[in-house]
């Protein structure tokens, strides 16, 4: 299997696991793996009164799942750079033309020096929440 086929398929892989949150909706963890996003007191309470039935939690769990499928298809689409980040000024005069992905076995060895001095872009997942809250995210906890 080539590379980006690989890729794909762990992702659909990862959305499906990551969307059976059945457990997590019915024994009520208020601190969560990310503390930013821990549980008010209200929100576990909330949760805990509900009472879901297998159904409710299927249909949450597809709901979660195709939220997961929309948004990386549309970070896919940022990559592909036929989608623009909004409201966030780029580089280029503002041109945004997308990132290249490659295979690492792909890379010259001058790329794969370069890579080695920057962080890579899972490094980059959680740091740049700040950078997002800083500027949009007053409250994000309202926007969810």
């Amino acid at each position: 299997m080539d590379s980006k086929k690989a890729m794909l398929m762990e992702m659909q892989k990862l959305i499906h696991e990551y969307s059976q949150i059945g457990d997590q909706l019915t024994n009520i963890n208020q601190e969560l793996v990310w503390q930013e996003l821990n549980l008010t007191d209200e929100e576990a309470l909330s949760l805990s009164k509900e009472n879901l039935s297998p159904a409710s939690i299927k249909a949450i769990e597809k709901t979660v799942k195709d939220n997961m499928m929309s948004l990386f298809h549309d970070f896919m689409c940022l990559v592909d750079g036929v989608s623009d980040p909004n409201d966030i000024e780029i580089e280029n005069d503002g041109v945004w033309l997308g990132l290249q992905i490659k295979p690492k076995h792909l890379l010259s060895e001058q790329e794969l020096e370069d890579e080695d001095s920057e962080l890579l872009l899972h490094d980059e997942v959680y740091d740049s929440y700040w950078d997002w809250k800083d500027q949009f995210g007053e409250n994000d906890d309202e926007n969810q």
